[in-house]
């Protein structure tokens, strides 16, 4: 008798690039959906004040980070400890892609660009701490 066929993690990924990461919701949606996400944006360096975080590049790249945080939280608990360096590697390459994007992101409001060399940081936090009142 053969026992179930398991999924590699390569199909797991592209089952998640595919249901998911090609199948974006609206840009409504997707605000929405970074809100529940509980993202934390807070200000290192720079004046943020003038800056346009509702940006659609900035909010799509955020969306993709925050669902493929969802999809390691729960594909994590599955994987053998064998698979888990390559788990790990699959997972932090997809991740540094969507870094890239987020910084290329252009979040600056026509004021900021006007400024003589404005720079700015921000550091972005994904809040785990889920408090059921």
């Amino acid at each position: 008798m053969n026992s179930p066929k398991k999924t590699d993690l390569f199909e797991k990924i592209k089952d998640f690039q595919l249901s998911v990461l090609a199948k974006k919701p609206t840009a409504q949606d997707m605000m929405h959906e970074v809100r529940m996400m509980n993202f934390k944006i807070r200000p290192l360096s720079g004046n943020v004040t003038d800056l346009d975080f509702g940006n659609m590049e900035f909010i799509d790249a955020l969306w993709s980070l925050g669902k493929l945080d969802e999809f390691f939280r729960t594909e994590y608990q599955n994987v053998t400890d064998e698979e888990q360096d390559a788990f790990f590697r699959l997972v932090d390459d997809i991740r540094l892609n969507f870094q890239q994007q987020l910084n290329k992101a252009n979040i600056a409001t026509v004021e900021f660009e006007e400024a003589p060399k404005q720079m700015f940081e921000v550091e972005i936090i994904k809040d785990t701490n889920l408090k059921v009142n």
